[in-house]
């Protein structure tokens, strides 16, 4: 029963109160003091994020064939011939990239091949059928976003006659790749010859279909046996004739296959030696950390491996962005028993330096909105943060709830702690902070601050286990706004 002669006190006062008797907040540095500065990347606009987004404008024709070409007119391409990247992208099929032709800032062309030929729908007869693809352009930077259905083109399989009724079109045969062994037919980065000796099909870029080249798993396979020859055309090496292995990790870095050849795509240019690799942690070999990159070393081992670079250049990590602390379902695999924030946010882009297109870089925004950028929520600290939550780490944050709800809230309105405190007492188990009632007064100084010198007043009820009468919990502030607390048991 609650205690009458307590003045009831709302659940955001609760929440404070329970946060700061149980010292989850650290101390900080200081009255007035500001936030933790993490790592100049964080904070400074990296050159990237301020160039402009390539965007497309109009696709012509709208109906094609494959062996067709594409003209896509738009703004910020780079000129030149192979310089941009066409991205294919339908539901239920991984994302295909084709370079593009000749370009100019407004104005490209590209080449319908065999390897988006392999991603058309399939018919219940087998055959192929016209599919609709939706397109991205990779530039200087990923396009914001992929075509509408209005400028998204419907490709059908490819015709033996020209529109005209000429003759058939050549068709590559491996007794015609044979007969020009150093050339590359499918130009995948494998000659024929070298195609016909490791049974690839050389006249296929992707001979098993996986969404990865045979030449990028050709070279990932060296990688992994060491540059050593011959080649390794066996699981569980990266295998140009294994369909299974787009997902698998084979280097152990935190990043598939299909991770870093996108990666590849994107920022390698598709060009040889690999910039990034599923066959070594250390593409294009060891990275010695420099002051301006110590952030990225999440190891402390004076070296950056694939997963802690950045290859997009946004202030966050490889590994954070795609897999890790930058994604909501890291944070629900790592602390299962903590109910996730009611409005589910997205996580990063780990390619796109700007994933929400506001200009500013991932790494100095704020995906939760609650004051504290993305990078400070990843580092941590001495503070219970979390990219995803903004009640964390300060309840009274501008986007965080005003009205939680009482079946099994989100952090902190809802905590189970027990923890020692300046080694002078324990703070018992409390299993909720909205609803609990007062024994006794309980006076703090929160982390986050409170108005008035001598701190906030409020109570709360220990739960049962609890074997003392009471608890006290005093404080004296040093003054308003940011400061830690001491707490004893009377």
């Amino acid at each position: 029963m609650a205690d009458p002669s307590v003045e009831p006190m709302s659940r955001r006062q609760l929440v404070i109160a329970a946060l700061a008797a149980g010292c989850l907040l650290a101390p900080s540095p200081g009255a007035g003091a500001a936030l933790p500065r993490l790592h100049a990347a964080a904070v400074q606009k990296p050159p990237s994020a301020s160039t402009p987004l390539p965007a497309i404008k109009s696709v012509k024709p709208l109906r094609l064939s494959i062996g067709d070409t594409l003209t896509i007119t738009g703004r910020n391409f780079l000129p030149g011939r192979g310089r941009n990247t066409v991205v294919f992208f339908r539901d239920g099929a991984p994302a295909v990239f084709l370079r593009a032709g000749a370009a100019t800032k407004t104005r490209m062309t590209v080449k319908l091949t065999s390897k988006l030929a392999r991603w058309l729908t399939v018919r219940n007869n087998g055959d192929r059928a016209p599919t609709r693809f939706r397109l991205r352009v990779i530039a200087r930077r990923f396009g914001a976003r992929f075509t509408p259905q209005k400028l998204s083109p419907l490709v059908s399989p490819a015709t033996p006659k020209d529109a005209g009724g000429g003759p058939t079109a050549p068709t590559c045969t491996a007794a015609s790749a044979a007969a020009a062994p150093s050339a590359d037919v499918d130009g995948d980065g494998l000659d024929n010859g070298l195609e016909l000796r490791i049974r690839t099909d050389p006249c296929t870029a992707d001979s098993d279909g996986d969404g990865i080249p045979d030449g990028y798993e050709y070279e990932s396979a060296l990688d992994y046996n060491s540059r050593a020859l011959p080649y390794p055309g066996k699981r569980p090496y990266p295998n140009p004739l294994d369909p299974s292995d787009a997902k698998t990790d084979y280097d152990g870095d935190g990043l598939t296959m299909a991770d870093e050849h996108a990666a590849w795509v994107m920022y390698g240019h598709e060009s040889f030696p690999l910039n990034y690799s599923d066959g070594t942690q250390t593409s294009g070999g060891p990275v010695a950390v420099t002051p301006a990159t110590r952030w990225e070393d999440m190891n402390g081992d004076g070296f950056l491996t694939d997963d802690e670079k950045d290859v997009d250049g946004d202030g966050l990590t490889n590994w954070d962005e795609a897999h890790g602390r930058m994604q909501p379902g890291w944070w629900r695999s790592v602390i299962t028993d903590e109910p996730s924030y009611p409005l589910a946010y997205q996580g990063t882009d780990w390619l796109d330096p700007d994933t929400d297109g506001d200009g500013l870089p991932d790494g100095a925004d704020d995906v939760d909105h609650d004051g504290w950028t993305n990078a400070q929520e990843v580092a941590r600290g001495p503070y219970m943060v979390q990219p995803f939550n903004p009640c964390l780490p300060d309840p009274t944050a501008q986007t965080c709830l005003l009205h939680p709800p009482f079946d099994n809230p989100p952090p902190p309105f809802a905590i189970r702690w027990k923890r020692d405190v300046d080694q002078s007492m324990t703070i018992w188990s409390v299993t909720s902070a909205v609803g609990s009632t007062s024994i006794g007064p309980v006076t703090v100084r929160i982390a986050f601050g409170c108005s008035g010198t001598t701190g906030c007043a409020v109570a709360f009820q220990p739960s049962a286990s609890t074997s003392a009468s009471g608890i006290s919990v005093a404080s004296r502030s040093q003054g308003p706004g940011h400061g830690g607390m001491r707490c004893s048991a009377q």
